[in-house]
């Protein structure tokens, strides 16, 4: 890569130069016209009291992104959680700007209904003359106006203000944001994630770490169990933070078809630890037979054309099939033997002479 020549470095010189260019020619430059001393209890007045803002998962005076996959319930559970900590009173309504920057006129305004039950704001780029593409300019006119201190913006979805895929405008919203927290503001972001996981089966958050970075504390949200008819489950779990906040919180709602917003918000609850190990459970083994999938249909045919099956041919039959490597076959016998259908065991085997497995099938949902 080529490097700058010195013409550049010299133009660049110059220019913090002139920015900060002494007032006489006896003036000497110093750091010293850049120290805070003095400015303590200026700088004490605008700290907020260490409270949460949304549940347990942001306190107020930070900045905090929500990452999820899209229709993942992260908007439901921030407006939730939002009003459920104006109703204890612990923050003000009329201090929190939701600016819904990504929803249909129907979901605007049934939102900004909410708002107004409620007493938060709601700005939505496009009406009034509000314009996402100057998000910092207004969060600089804010703090330059001493009106930055206790205002609470929640960004739905950060993807609106900022190119994440961007390193140098991802960095340089980033730093509008961390400005606007040193004087005693709050920015939630909700973000989405890529498409598909890590190796874990881990939510990885989308476009480049410098939002990440430059927040205080970070969150996925993630869908642990969903039974098709009603209830779903989801985590929020923390990778990044400062402070008391939760390292993690689940809840449930009501996401079948055919629900009205509020009934979903009025389905919304927190679960207790019994719950979220069971549906942790069900999502491991939901993730585990994603990944096996392909050699469980082709076992699960095997069984339907022959009734049972010694453990050896089933393999080889599987294989065949498949074309699925032997290896992932016998993982798959492994991990879907049993007798509970319920627990994703979709064959059982029995022990019969010169202890020969044989494998049948179970009768129940697939």
């Amino acid at each position: 890569m080529k490097g700058p020549n010195i013409e550049d470095i010299e133009s660049s010189l110059a220019t913090v130069d002139s920015l900060h260019a002494p007032d006489t020619e006896c003036d000497v430059f110093s750091l010293e016209k850049f120290a805070l001393n003095g400015q303590s209890t200026e700088m004490e007045s605008k700290m907020l009291d260490d409270k949460f803002v949304l549940g347990r998962l942001a306190i107020l005076g930070q900045s905090t992104v929500f990452y999820a996959k899209p229709n993942a319930g992260k908007t439901l559970m921030t407006i939730w959680l939002l009003i459920e900590q104006i109703k204890t009173g612990d923050i003000s309504g009329p201090d929190v700007y939701y600016i819904n920057a990504d929803d249909n006129h129907k979901g605007i305004t049934f939102k900004l209904k909410l708002a107004e039950r409620h007493g938060f704001k709601m700005l939505v780029p496009g009406y009034n003359g509000f314009n996402a593409d100057y998000l910092a300019q207004y969060l600089a006119s804010l703090i330059r106006t001493d009106q930055a201190h206790g205002k609470v913006l929640i960004l739905d979805t950060v993807k609106k203000f900022a190119d994440l895929m961007d390193k140098r405008r991802s960095s340089e919203f980033g730093q509008a944001v961390r400005q606007f927290i040193a004087h005693g503001g709050t920015v939630i972001m909700l973000a989405h994630v890529n498409k598909h996981p890590d190796a874990e089966g881990k939510l990885i958050y989308s476009g480049t770490s410098d939002l990440v970075d430059d927040s205080d504390c970070a969150y996925t949200l993630d869908t642990i169990s969903e039974d098709g008819n009603s209830s779903r489950v989801v985590k929020f779990e923390n990778f990044k933070s400062r402070g008391d906040v939760a390292s993690e919180s689940v809840y449930s709602f009501d996401g079948s078809d055919g629900k009205s917003y509020q009934e979903r918000l009025d389905s919304v609850r927190a679960v207790d630890d019994d719950e979220r190990q069971t549906a942790e459970r069900q999502k491991a083994l939901s993730d585990t037979l994603e990944r096996n999938r392909e050699a469980v249909e082709a076992i699960r045919e095997c069984l339907l054309a022959e009734s049972e099956m010694k453990k050896t041919d089933l393999i080889k039959a599987a294989i065949d099939r498949s074309g699925v490597s032997r290896a992932k076959v016998i993982k798959a016998l492994r991990d879907h033997t049993g007798k509970s259908t319920r627990d994703k065991q979709f064959w059982h085997a029995d022990v019969r002479d010169k202890n020969a497995h044989v494998y049948r099938l179970n009768w129940g949902e697939y």
